[in-house]
């Protein structure tokens, strides 16, 4: 798209008509919408103030994306439309009635903006025409963009409402815990693909209501991005569950400051696994996790963590606790995902630097200087430690340096994992 001054002015004039008439443009598309699909009316008044909602709730993205014709991937849904979409299966309206909403308030948008065109004496019928291609190329563009984030919302929550209606869900997922299923199965029976990066949860609360746990956990799945999930309920205090995060999912720090759980429900969240193993690993941690958040962790156990952190507790946060019960294979694999190669004996002189360089907190002055090696070395060392493990170091990290301790206590110098049960 040209970036010369009339078509600047073509947008600049539609996002000014949005912002200008914001509310009469909203109840108009509300009203084509319902006109269209009237189960938006039809099921209630709740649904009906969502949509009324939701309808308002994009203009702000719509006029953005129109004034600049760009469009960065990430979410195109405000807050009010995906908490709408959610709400849609079990409400009993159809996707194809989600479609049909996109299009009527595309086509409202338009055509509201063409007859604000007629009424205004400042264009040319040449500029008119010119600035209806221009506007209705990105308002296109926008809607379709939106709308497949809408759809893929709509059939993760239908999903999720077939699967809670399936009696051996619970049964199943037993049995995968158990290590009785093979993935291909689990994954017919649950529709949760097992060769994938699981991150388990728990979210409950005491006297609070289901609803209102699914809706933390329905929030906590948008905020980690997952790309699938997995949720059950085995008792009427909590619900327990998987996400498929990606790589670089949302950290736990800035996941606290971006989620705030209603007062008196708390998150246990697991650390990230891979595969079938990684699928019981992470529940194991979430569920140690909340065990020990609700007899012994009021506060985050590390001394950096923000004040509210109390309400979403991670195992990195209680795992001095959790080995302090002994459990072994937890703590196996939890050395290995902090360390992962630098536990084999052929990194045992960066695991001496390493020693060192934490007993001097991090000086590479005062380390090397006791290694008897230039500061430039040293420093190599550290470079290559922290390529081996994929992330920077840090001296003042807790989990790293407890796990590199853990497997030190154990072999002298963390040359190997941990000892198998009963060793």
């Amino acid at each position: 798209m040209s970036t010369t001054s009339p078509d600047i002015h073509r947008v600049t004039a539609f996002a000014e008509w949005i912002d200008e008439h914001a509310d009469e443009v909203a109840d108009r598309v509300f009203q084509a919408c319902v006109t269209a699909v009237p189960s938006f009316t039809t099921n209630g008044r709740e649904i009906e103030h969502a949509f009324r909602a939701t309808c308002f709730s994009f203009l702000p993205g719509v006029s953005r994306a129109v004034s600049t014709g760009e469009f960065a991937p990430g979410p195109l849904l405000p807050a009010a439309a995906e908490h709408l979409t959610r709400r849609l299966p079990a409400a009993g309206i159809k996707l194809v009635d989600l479609v049909l909403t996109y299009d009527v308030a595309g086509n409202e948008l338009l055509d509201g903006f063409g007859r604000e065109l007629r009424v205004s004496s400042c264009w040319s019928d040449s500029d008119r025409a010119d600035m209806l291609s221009v506007v209705m190329g990105r308002l296109f563009r926008f809607r379709q963009a939106a709308l497949s984030q809408a759809m893929a919302v709509y059939r993760q929550e239908q999903k999720l409402l077939r699967r809670s209606e399936v009696p051996d869900v619970p049964a199943t997922v037993r049995q995968v815990l158990a290590g009785e299923l093979g993935d291909a199965e689990a994954e017919r029976r649950l529709g949760y693909r097992m060769k994938a990066r699981h991150m388990g949860f728990v979210v409950w609360g005491h006297d609070v209501a289901e609803a209102v746990l699914r809706d933390v956990a329905a929030q906590l799945r948008t905020e980690l991005r997952a790309h699938q999930d997995l949720v059950v309920q085995p008792d009427g205090r909590a619900v327990h569950g998987w996400l498929g995060v990606p790589q670089h999912a949302t950290d736990v720090d800035a996941l606290r400051a971006r989620l705030s759980p209603p007062a008196g429900v708390r998150i246990a969240l697991g650390a990230p696994h891979h595969g079938s193993d990684g699928f019981r690993i992470t529940h194991r941690e979430a569920l140690e996790t909340q065990s020990l958040a609700d007899r012994a962790v009021p506060q985050p156990v590390r001394p950096d963590g923000p004040a509210v952190a109390d309400s979403i507790v991670s195992f990195r946060d209680v795992v001095a606790l959790v080995f302090a019960d002994r459990d072994v294979e937890l703590a196996r694999h939890f050395v290995r995902s902090q360390l992962g190669e630098l536990v084999e004996p052929r990194h045992s002189v960066l695991r001496e630097t390493l020693r060192v360089w934490f007993e001097e907190l991090g000086s590479p002055t005062r380390a090397a200087r006791r290694l008897n090696v230039h500061v430039n070395t040293l420093v190599k060392r550290l470079n290559r430690a922290s390529d081996i493990v994929a992330r920077p170091l840090h001296a003042g990290d807790f989990a790293f340096r407890f796990a590199f301790e853990l497997s030190r206590g154990h072999h002298g110098d963390g040359a190997s994992g941990l000892p198998e049960e009963g060793h």
